[in-house]
């Protein structure tokens, strides 16, 4: 049979040596495996790496953005988990970690973590209420002031070519993302270049950054 695309797994990005240590207590007490992965890695923009969640500890992440500056872009594209946060983090941080699905304390036992981490893996979000309350405030106020251009009529179809070329997928990947041809891929990016007025892909991956929510 084969393997979902949508297989869901938990990857902790490091630079450090022996990372995995890290969570190693989490591994054994969840049974869920937490493979490393490097910064250089996840730079490649493998499609083996679509549906992967980012774990992320906290104590590293300046040393990681310091490391690559595109960093915070290219994880924006992941589901992140940030653990060893020392205190409440603002919103501004807690945005910087992309599609946040989970967020755990200095203090949070291993029993929370590993029970969250079960949940995220099956598809849950694991936030704090504080979190949750600022993540609402902030995404209300972005609905009540964004105003999306009333003249482009996307189809549902055409918006997932989109997404799918923000994600900087290729002709042949979203194909097979969308279980359709190459050739209806190219049709349908050509009426979104038409309705856009742009002429290439980088003018539609703009356009769409700026237009649409993430």
């Amino acid at each position: 049979m084969k393997k979902s695309a949508y297989a869901r797994k938990l990857f902790l990005i490091s630079m450090e040596d022996h990372a995995e240590k890290k969570v190693e207590d989490l591994v054994n007490y969840t049974d869920i495996d937490i493979p490393v992965i490097s910064t250089d890695a996840l730079m490649e923009a493998n499609p083996k790496h679509r549906n992967k969640i980012l774990m992320i500890d906290f104590s590293e992440h300046k040393s990681l953005v310091q490391s690559i500056k595109n960093l915070p872009l290219i994880w924006k594209n992941f589901e992140t988990v940030v653990f060893n946060v020392p205190k409440r983090l603002t919103t501004d941080e807690l945005l910087a970690f992309g599609q946040l699905k989970g967020v755990f304390y200095q203090d949070s036992s291993l029993e929370q973590i590993g029970e969250g981490l079960k949940g995220i893996v099956n598809g849950q979000n694991w936030l704090p209420r504080n979190v949750t309350s600022q993540l609402l405030h902030y995404y209300r106020n972005v609905i009540n002031t964004h105003t999306a251009p009333a003249t482009v009529d996307l189809t549902i179809r055409e918006l997932q070519v989109l997404r799918c070329l923000q994600a900087g997928a290729s002709n042949n990947q979203m194909a097979e993302e969308l279980f359709v041809s190459e050739f209806t891929i190219k049709s349908h990016l050509y009426q979104i270049f038409k309705k856009l007025s742009v002429k290439n892909r980088v003018q539609a991956i703009a356009w769409a950054d700026q237009n649409l929510m993430s």
